[in-house]
């Protein structure tokens, strides 16, 4: 008797239809947190059912782009009906996923295959691929950070692979009294009613962290390392530039990319952005603190304007 689960992460709906034997609850652990009852089919970003014949899903289209993270490859695909076929690959060269999008981004069919953590790269690469396409449009960001939840209000901290993320959140949590990891490599932005919150999904990394919250977003931090520590604010086109990396995005499909510059456009009007020079210490942390929580105040100046969002930043492999 086929399933369906329905969960809900940055306050979107999707659905997943599979026959049990395709997936058992060690593939949907970190999902669980995420599951609701809701069935409204008008509210769900996108319904994503399962196959057991990877040949179903062969690909007929020409390659589009070529993704990698650092635990695989993905290879999309573009369909003469305006459908997209991703191929994922796992690091261990294992081609454990292939996933049929239609064109709107409302349903896709997906196989997954291999080990476990195969499996659930796959799952998680589907989903997050999937996630990013659908939810664009609604003023939502799936961002590669750290988020921290301090009183109530998310912090959320950038940067290239290497720069210390992880680090930062772990000194805010071992110096500054009452904060908790909110999710350790892909929280999700928001703006909801003029205001801008923060969630923590899923997807977070080799972190086991998988809370379903939602609090304000008191600030975002780009991390650069430096022999010394230093903070300074960012606005217009540097706070969009330090925000924009960060960002699940296809440059070549123009709707969603000009439907991230919007939401990034109107996020960086809205709150605190900064650029923090850093060593991995105490004093990094507690300088950050200081000035994000003494200066977290509400934007007054209005959206900056940007005349595009097409450029060659705009890709979907984030820092």
């Amino acid at each position: 008797m086929p399933s369906k689960s329905t969960y809900q992460v940055g306050g979107h709906s999707f659905a997943l239809e599979y026959a049990n034997e395709m997936l058992s609850e060690k593939e949907l652990l970190s999902y669980a947190p995420f599951r609701t009852d809701s069935s409204y089919e008008e509210d769900k970003l996108f319904t994503l059912s399962f196959t057991d014949a990877p040949e179903a899903l062969d690909t007929k289209g020409p390659v589009s782009a070529v993704l990698e993270d650092e635990n695989g490859r993905m290879t999309l695909f573009k369909e003469k009906d305006g459908c997209l076929t991703i191929y994922v690959t796992a690091i261990t060269d294992c081609h454990c996923c292939r996933i049929r999008i239609s064109k709107d981004y409302h349903f896709a069919k997906a196989w997954i295959g291999g080990t476990l953590s195969e499996r659930r790269y796959a799952l998680d690469t589907a989903l997050m691929l999937l996630y990013t396409f659908a939810s664009s449009k609604h003023d939502t960001l799936l961002v590669h950070a750290s988020a921290v939840d301090l009183n109530d209000k998310g912090y959320l901290f950038l940067g290239k692979s290497g720069t210390g993320k992880s680090t930062h959140s772990r000194l805010w949590i071992e110096n500054i009294s009452g904060t908790e990891l909110l999710n350790d490599d892909n929280p999700i932005i928001r703006i909801v009613d003029e205001k801008v919150y923060v969630y923590g999904s899923p997807w977070s990394g080799k972190t086991s962290c998988y809370r379903n919250r939602r609090i304000t977003a008191g600030g975002i931090v780009r991390l650069h390392q430096a022999p010394l520590n230093e903070i300074s604010s960012l606005t217009g086109i540097k706070a969009y530039a330090a925000l924009l990396p960060s960002c699940s995005c296809m440059k070549w499909d123009h709707i969603m990319a000009e439907a991230i510059h919007s939401t990034i456009t109107k996020v960086i009007s809205m709150i605190p952005i900064y650029s923090l020079s850093c060593l991995p210490n105490q004093e990094a942390a507690l300088i950050c603190f200081k000035e994000l929580t003494t200066n977290n105040l509400v934007k007054t100046h209005g959206p900056c304007v940007f005349s595009s969002s097409r450029d060659e930043s705009a890709t979907y492999h984030r820092q």
